[in-house]
């Protein structure tokens, strides 16, 4: 049997009566915060850039694209909802996939559910089979696939939204497998390629992409059966000989879900999530001593070797830029006790009172795995106090430490408010939050979208 069958065989195993209620809270809020975190990058040059490169115009009876009023064929609007969706870096984070996998599966499905008018529910089931099937591949080849330099976010997540729209097509375990094959060849995305606006196109492209290899495998197109185990495959040319393990693919899929741990990590700032832990401990810091940026000597970063990587350690020169930066961030909680998305547009990030203390920062790394994501940041006075703040992870980083619900409601309503009328916005999000009850996809995906002037316009 061949690799992409046998997880073609597990994924269309998943039983949605098995799965857990924390799963399914945890992939309501997941799928919010991303159509959260598309309303506030549809206006968004990247977006409008990468609407006007498809050059076509609006389709009758196509489907929505969030945040604006075009609407487009399934496959040009899951790759412009997930470019939308990622365009601000704001969206969700997953620990085994070392990426973003909402903003891949969930483009790609809600444009296959809306054309198809399917329910809330088949939306939730799809997007919980997605994560499991992204994430379990993921295990078999992190971390060293995503320290070669690969964007595991498009790589690995287009496997993903292969699968649940394979669960919204009812595939067959053979035509699953198929689809899976054909995203081997659909797979692409590397590092060099962030802080500019290539990074949340690779996730417009993986979700176009994973909807695409459903379809033609619906459609009985083929592809090797293996694509993934062949010598000159997934596994040997994304990872090479002895860098992957093809067994922990197949492994304890659904006991328990991923979902259920380690889960999904929310963000709550619009920046790299490599960064928020030593953001978290540095406004720690500013809250509690409130410092003047001209009293700051030298401030030390310690964090693992896997956040303090080449994209992480460079100096913000543009918006974008600025979103990668571990000085520029940490940098602006210390100045301002806040970090905010206006932090992270137009030229936030010339501040000079933020600059000056970027240059005032280093980084030390340490090899705990254990410690992954959190991160020290010590601070020294010009008179010597030295003032020093840890956070074991960042708030937000999986169930275990989960966003109150306050607070991700006002992380969606700040998003959603950048594209649609403040009356839509709390209605949607108790929508989205109750998903598995809404009736009709097509309704909610109409919903999110705005009587305001087209994107193209202003582009």
């Amino acid at each position: 049997m061949s690799l992409a069958l046998d997880i073609a065989r597990r994924a269309n195993a998943l039983d949605p009566g098995s799965f857990s209620q924390t799963a399914r809270e945890t992939a309501k809020v997941a799928i919010a915060d991303m159509l959260g975190c598309a309303l506030a990058g549809a206006p968004e040059s990247t977006t409008s850039l990468a609407l006007a490169g498809l050059a076509v115009g609006n389709v009758a009876g196509g489907c929505s694209v969030l945040g604006v009023s075009e609407r487009l064929r399934p496959l040009d609007a899951a790759l412009v909802n997930g470019t939308s969706g990622h365009a601000l870096d704001f969206d969700d984070t997953s620990k085994s996939l070392a990426g973003h996998p909402t903003v891949i599966i969930v483009p790609a499905a809600l444009a296959l559910a809306e054309q198809q008018d399917l329910t809330g529910k088949d939306l939730l089931d799809a997007y919980i089979v997605g994560v499991e099937t992204a994430t379990r591949i993921a295990r078999g080849v992190n971390f060293h696939h995503y320290e070669k330099g690969w964007h595991p976010t498009a790589t690995l997540g287009i496997f993903g939204a292969a699968a649940a729209c394979g669960r919204l097509l009812k595939l067959d375990d053979q035509a699953l497998a198929t689809a899976l094959s054909l995203c081997v060849s659909f797979a692409s995305g590397v590092k060099s390629n962030f802080g500019s606006q290539t990074k949340p196109l690779h996730a417009g492209l993986a979700a176009r992409n994973g909807l695409f290899a459903a379809l033609l495998a619906s459609e009985g197109f083929d592809a090797s059966p293996v694509a993934f185990e062949h010598p000159q495959g997934f596994l040997e040319v994304f990872n090479g000989t002895g860098n992957y393990d093809a067994q922990r693919m197949l492994e304890g899929w659904g006991a328990p879900l991923d979902l259920d741990g380690p889960g999904i990590s929310i963000k709550k700032y619009a920046c790299v999530y490599s960064v928020h832990g030593a953001v978290d401990a540095a406004l720690a810091i500013a809250g509690e001593h409130r410092i003047d940026a001209s009293q700051i000597g030298k401030v030390t970063v310690t964090m693992h070797r896997r956040r303090l990587l080449p994209h992480v350690m460079r100096k913000a020169e543009n918006p974008l830029d600025a979103k990668f930066s571990l000085q520029y961030a940490v940098a602006r909680a210390l100045v301002d006790g806040r970090v905010s998305l206006e932090h992270f547009e137009g030229t936030a990030y010339r501040d000079p009172h933020v600059r000056d203390v970027m240059e005032r920062i280093e980084t030390q790394a340490h090899d705990d795995d254990s410690n992954d994501y959190g991160a020290t940041v010590s601070v020294r006075l010009r008179d010597g106090t030295v003032l020093e703040h840890s956070v074991p992870a960042p708030l937000g980083r999986g169930p275990e430490i989960p966003l109150p619900l306050p607070m991700l409601r006002a992380k969606f309503e700040d998003c959603a408010r950048r594209s649609l009328d403040a009356a839509q916005v709390g209605p949607l999000f108790d929508r989205l939050v109750a998903l598995e009850a809404q009736p009709s996809v097509r309704d909610l995906a109409i919903g999110m979208t705005s009587s305001r002037a087209a994107l193209s316009a202003a582009a």
